[in-house]
């Protein structure tokens, strides 16, 4: 399944899916759910930044953190 448009941030989603993780398709921006419902990140389907691999893995360490 692909994720984003990003290599990068498609493989990163492939990962937290495997780990767990569920993916919820949007019009516009994927969302994965942690594992027992605990937070959501929003996954950018044609990210312009380049920062958008860091910025997405930051939003996955709150969310497992619970911060």
């Amino acid at each position: 399944m692909k994720y984003s448009s990003n290599k990068d941030v498609n493989s990163f989603a492939r990962h937290l899916v495997v780990d767990g993780w569920r993916f919820k398709r949007g019009k516009k921006h994927g969302k994965l759910v942690a594992p027992g419902g605990r937070g959501i990140v929003v996954i950018p389907s044609t990210p312009g930044k380049k920062r958008a691999l860091r910025e997405l893995e930051s939003l996955v360490k709150r969310v497992k953190t619970g911060n």
